[in-house]
């Protein structure tokens, strides 16, 4: 629930600061508002891609969902989950796939909380409890769609059409 509040305050943060620069810098002024919007919803996409990295522990499989893509791993093929020495999670299949995982990537913070190492406890609890038919070692890799974090990057290219096209026309 944490991500989600953070996710949300630094979302409206972003945009009230787009606000303001609209608002300071006007519409079709020369003082680039259409490129400050762009830099700024590119930034909202990339906030928004990061913050809803997580860990999805499902009945047959483990679904890790990073930036860009999404991992999906029987619980079966699951040979190994660990904190590394920089205090990333990853999860090692018995297929040899190495899977990071970048809701828990070794922060600051999590250096003190210790948040790694309780999901790694808790990825290898679900594993151990779920008696699966499926031993694949395939890690299913796909690409996250996400439409509240793409609109911003369908957005930020308009802003960048539209700053090319103020840009040629003044």
């Amino acid at each position: 629930m944490g991500h989600r509040v953070l996710q949300w305050f630094i979302t409206v943060f972003f945009l009230a600061l787009a606000a303001l620069a609209v608002e300071k810098m006007g519409i079709h002024g020369p003082n680039g508002a259409p490129v400050g919007l762009t830099a700024i919803l590119a930034t909202v996409f990339v906030v928004q891609r990061i913050l809803r990295s997580r860990v999805i522990l499902r009945q047959h499989d483990v679904r890790v969902v990073n930036a860009i893509f999404e991992y999906r791993v029987m619980c079966g093929a699951v040979k190994k989950v660990f904190v590394d020495n920089r205090g990333n999670l990853k999860i090692d299949t018995k297929g040899g796939a190495e899977i990071f995982v970048a809701a828990y990537s070794g922060s600051l913070v999590d250096s003190f909380v210790g948040s790694s190492g309780r999901a790694a406890e808790e990825i290898l609890r679900h594993v151990a409890s779920r008696s699966t038919t499926s031993q694949d070692p395939e890690v299913r890799r796909r690409y996250t769609f996400s439409w509240m974090s793409d609109i911003w990057l369908v957005a930020a290219v308009a802003c960048s059409v539209w700053a090319a096209i103020n840009s040629s026309a003044g």
